[in-house]
């Protein structure tokens, strides 16, 4: 055991000055004909070349403005997930929140958007 952790604290993969080469992903700028319609579409145009890198980033062209895709008078229901960011650190995952249809949960946010602004202002 004792070896074990000696062998984990040598850092055997880090460059003598110690700075790490690590690529930047690629960046694309996807015209309105290529954006419009269905993004998914572009998307699986690139992903031969950002799966290279693990990570792209897409920026939208400008002027793109994407249709609204929910329907809010659907009576289909939702789960969501109890997410206290401060603690994924910990190891500790998400837990199991309420379920929501889209009208439900858009009026619970509002709700609890104007409680959490006439506590904090």
């Amino acid at each position: 055991l004792q070896q074990a952790i000696a062998n984990s604290r040598l850092d055997r993969s880090r460059p003598a000055d110690g700075w790490l080469s690590v690529p930047d992903g690629p960046t694309f700028f996807p015209t309105v004909e290529e954006f419009d319609g269905n993004p998914v579409h572009y998307i699986n145009k690139i992903r031969p070349i950002a799966e290279k890198y693990g990570i792209c980033k897409i920026v939208p062209p400008a002027g793109w403005d994407p249709p609204f895709c929910v329907n809010m008078d659907s009576p289909k229901k939702f789960q969501t997930k109890e997410q206290l960011i401060h603690r994924l650190q910990e190891g500790i995952s998400f837990g199991d929140g309420e379920e929501y249809t889209a009208r439900e949960y858009q009026k619970m946010a509002s709700e609890q958007a104007m409680r959490w602004r006439d506590t904090n202002y």
